[in-house]
């Protein structure tokens, strides 16, 4: 199994723990404690890889494990879609109050949703490697590209409402602040009637950070890890290391 690929994905794993570890809304405990032992069971898989691939019987029942992640990984990131869905559509017209509640819920769900599709993305890189040849790389990326672009379609309907909620309160992101509204704004607006700084109100801390994070990921391309196994390769089994001697590219690629 390729080394740099198991690295990044182990490097990858650490960094959705702390993301994880952050969130601390006793509420989310049960959802918090799934995605953390996904995020454990793909971890020890990649950590063993080596090991697993000498033998050929751990492989595969490895590579059964994994689908059966990928089964609760698609469940867990499509829950949380839904849940932001219909949050959206339950709370077309919020007041400002209403509305710093809603971006706090929205961070929570985003955070889930980001390490979510990642730990798909790793599953997928896993099946296609414990897979040995025997699953291609689109069969591999099927269900994370499906999810992926749920994913971003629902942040796009997100920054939307957002761009919405923004419009309608009168609220300058670039300012970090919010018009008064009511009868405080119409003495506000007299001209000379008091400094410019009293029409206005500065947002809550973070709010303006958390707002631009919600946005859909710019740019996120349905990647799949390099094909190592499409070209006939010669393998060999080195100190538990796995070598790849590709004749049409004269190319070799250590796993372990």
């Amino acid at each position: 199994m390729d080394s740099i690929i198991m690295e990044e994905i182990n490097s990858k794993l650490e960094t959705m723990t702390k993301s994880i570890d952050k969130i601390s809304d006793f509420q989310q405990r049960e959802f918090k404690s799934r995605i953390l032992s996904l995020i454990s069971r793909v971890g020890e898989i990649s950590q063993f890889s080596s090991e697993i691939m000498e033998n050929d019987e751990q492989r595969k029942i490895k590579l059964t494990t994994t689908e059966n992640l990928k089964g609760s990984a698609t469940e867990l990131l499509g829950q949380v879609n839904l849940t932001i869905t219909d949050i959206i559509k339950k709370s077309p017209d919020p007041n400002y109050k209403e509305y710093q509640e809603k971006v706090d819920e929205f961070n929570i769900l985003v955070e889930y949703q980001n390490v979510l599709v990642s730990i798909l993305e790793e599953i997928s890189k896993l099946t296609y490697l414990l897979g040995k040849g025997s699953i291609s790389t689109d069969l591999s990326y099927s269900l994370f590209n499906k999810f992926l672009e749920q994913s971003i379609q629902t942040r796009s309907s997100l920054e939307q409402w957002h761009d919405r909620q923004v419009k309608s309160l009168c609220i300058d992101l670039d300012k970090n602040r919010i018009s008064k509204t009511g009868f405080t704004s119409f003495l506000w607006a007299v001209p000379g009637f008091v400094d410019e700084k009293w029409k206005y109100k500065q947002l809550k801390q973070g709010l303006v950070q958390q707002i631009n994070s919600q946005s859909p990921p710019k740019g996120k391309a349905l990647n799949t890890p390099e094909a190592v196994y499409d070209e006939d390769v010669q393998i060999i089994i080195k100190d538990g290391k796995y070598f790849y001697f590709r004749e049409a590219l004269d190319k070799e690629v250590m796993s372990s």
